[in-house]
């Protein structure tokens, strides 16, 4: 029995290497963001009136782009959830505006997203699927959150991800 137990070992830390080099193989393989952009708030106190900005000008306009947001909170953040406006700007006027909840915990109270300590990282995609944006042309992203309270205590960063999809 003991020999069982100890081949079953074996082959259990076998697999936890493989999946271990397999994972690293896979993203040290993939392409860096084409933006990367984190807006910190000090004391972790995002207010109703601070807006979360990125602009970015498209190199390739025929790349399709998934586009995502990432919220960093504590897990004292008091609610389970996190209203955000977001809206595309273009030179020419508004190209995308949504109201989005972002649910930050289960009906359980289990807080959703990845981390091990006391802060979680929740990725949000913007929009349905990639999406090409227009050669040279400016675009703005802007963010802010709809929650009811003037000031939103437990957030500390919001970030904006645009990475290229394959095609």
């Amino acid at each position: 029995m003991i020999e069982n137990l100890q081949k079953s070992f074996k082959t259990s830390q076998k697999r936890m290497i493989l999946a271990l080099f397999g994972g690293f193989l896979l993203f040290s393989c993939s392409a860096p963001p084409l933006l990367d952009e984190l807006t910190t708030f000090e004391n972790q106190e995002w207010h109703m009136d601070s807006v979360v900005q990125a602009q970015w000008i498209p190199q390739d306009s025929g790349a399709p782009v998934f586009m995502s947001l990432y919220v960093r909170h504590l897990t004292d953040y008091p609610y389970n959830n996190l209203y955000l406006f977001r809206t595309i700007r273009t030179q020419s006027g508004i190209a995308y505006s949504d109201t989005v909840n972002v649910h930050l915990a289960d009906e359980l109270g289990r807080w959703n997203g990845t981390g091990m300590s006391t802060l979680k990282t929740m990725m949000v995609p913007v929009g349905n699927s990639a999406v090409r944006f227009r050669k040279g042309e400016r675009y703005t992203l802007t963010v802010q959150h709809g929650m009811r309270d003037t000031l939103l205590y437990g957030i500390q960063d919001l970030g904006v991800r645009l990475i290229a999809a394959e095609e």
